[in-house]
């Protein structure tokens, strides 16, 4: 029989890609991990005397662990075992504590939580002092994210979360997408941190490293010619790495061909002159509709079929709001590290971050929760403070010359059809809307133009007899105003 030893945990999970991100996580916050699909398995494992703790999924192919955990704690009497089920129902949670778990985690979670539910069960075992003191009192488990929060139970979340952790054992190219702030960069280090690749070099790139036509290839010159790599000392050390190309679309179609040129030829020369050379898994960002850059002709069709292979689609906040209390949690704690202080946020203020849409994403929350922890006087951050810090950000808004009317609508749509009632008996919302537009752009122009008539239905587009029928529907004022 081999050596126990502290700090090792059994993973079972009849999932294999969930399995390995629970184990690459587990094994990168310090613990020795061992892992199965099946209640055989789990059984083997625990009777090898191996581990301290016990983190097992309900569902297995070969029966319902929540039926054997008596048996496993009578013969292992000391073992913790953390109970994971996808069947999010109060009887299951009554069920796992009725069998003696150490605790129940509802999936999906945050693989943070887990972490630190492990990290429990060394800290309230009974066991000696000594021999875990070096191991759980003086040392915390490290947090994934190394790179930031990749953080949420939101249901658009979880899919990412799913797809991530098929990822880890593939080199499929990725492409990530999503508006600005919402996260991408993270996603694509949260990739690379708990694929097998980890402890290779995660190159970032922008286009403007594709002015050139050929990269790689020239070995004598490698750190100059590719300075933007980094501390790579040789052209080995690409190999099996990870490449992020961030804002594939903010480029020219010499850039995308140069770039399609990298990816069709320079590995496969590479992959032919070195012996043992993997291919870089190749992540790829953009903020843009790629799709409609495609159809316009600014965005190259093959590029983007060769890219295209598993996408990710990153929500904005204000379409996973659920994750704002989790998302407040982690920020919070942030700044308590930095200014020594504990700050929360009152109930009224927590509706009102709910309520906010959000335009610069995760961004902007992380910079509005920073300013509420910086100007709060008190522990407990005010609805009012975060009333007045979100009017300002909401004139930032207004105030930014890219501000899009398109997106203004929409959300003035959204509100308005939150409580319509289709029963309703209305058949002419469209002109409804269009006069609400209308009436403001033409008292707009006419204003412009002094009340001038023939230069307001000129700029418009509209016939002058129109205009004035226009001016008498929506019994707009004319004011003449002398050129000064």
């Amino acid at each position: 029989m081999e050596t126990k030893i502290n700090k090792n945990v059994i993973v079972v999970e009849d999932d294999s890609s969930i399995r390995v991100v629970i184990s690459t996580a587990l094994s990168r916050a310090g613990y020795n991990v061992k892992s199965s699909g099946t209640v055989a398995g789990m059984w083997r494992l625990v009777e090898s005397n191996f581990a301290d703790v016990l983190v097992t999924d309900v569902g297995l192919p070969d029966g319902d662990a929540l039926d054997i955990l008596p048996k496993l704690q009578k013969m292992m009497p000391q073992l913790k075992i953390i109970v994971m089920s996808a069947r999010t129902t109060l009887l299951t949670a009554m069920r796992a504590e009725k069998k003696g778990a150490f605790d129940y985690l509802p999936k999906p979670f945050d693989l943070d939580e887990l972490l630190n539910l492990v990290s429990k069960t060394y800290v309230s075992d009974n066991l000696s002092e000594d021999k875990y003191s070096s191991n759980v009192n003086n040392e915390k488990p490290k947090s994934i994210y190394e790179s930031g929060p990749i953080i949420g139970k939101s249901s658009a979340m979880q899919e990412i979360y799913k797809t991530m952790s098929r990822l880890v054992s593939t080199n499929l190219t990725v492409l990530i997408l999503g508006e600005s702030g919402t996260g991408k960069k993270l996603i694509a280090k949260g990739i690379h941190d708990l694929s097998t690749k980890n402890r290779k070099a995660f190159i970032k790139l922008n286009m403007d490293f594709f002015n050139y036509n050929s990269f790689l290839l020239d070995k004598n010159n490698f750190n100059i010619k590719n300075k933007n790599l980094g501390n790579l000392n040789s052209i080995n050390d690409l190999n099996d790495c990870t490449i992020l190309i961030n804002e594939i679309c903010d480029s020219s179609l010499q850039q995308q061909s140069n770039l399609l040129n990298f990816l069709e030829n320079d590995f496969i020369e590479l992959s032919s002159n070195i012996l043992n050379f993997k291919k870089p898994r190749i992540i790829t960002c953009t903020k843009k509709n790629i799709i409609d850059l495609v159809n316009k002709g600014l965005f190259r069709e093959d590029l983007y079929y060769r890219l295209n292979v598993v996408p990710i689609r990153l929500p904005p906040l204000k379409d996973r709001l659920e994750d704002i209390p989790e998302l407040s949690t982690f920020f919070l704690k942030n700044q308590e590290h930095i200014i020594g202080i504990k700050k929360y946020i009152s109930h009224d203020g927590m509706i009102l971050l709910n309520e906010y849409e959000w335009p610069g994403n995760i961004r902007e929350f992380k910079n509005v929760i920073d300013r509420l922890c910086l100007l709060s006087s008190s522990d407990e951050i005010s609805s009012l403070l975060i009333s007045e810090i979100l009017s300002e950000e909401r004139e930032l808004i207004y105030d930014n010359e890219e501000f899009n009317i398109d997106v203004f609508f929409k959300k003035h749509l959204k509100k308005y059809f939150e409580n319509f009632d289709e029963n309703l008996n209305i058949n002419n919302l469209n002109d409804f809307f269009i006069s609400k537009i209308e009436k403001p752009l033409i008292e707009s122009t006419l204003n412009l133009f002094r009340g001038n008539q023939i230069k307001t239905s000129k700029c418009l587009g509209l016939n002058r007899n129109t205009l004035r029928k226009k001016i008498n529907l929506y019994g707009i004022n004319i004011i003449k105003k002398r050129k000064v």
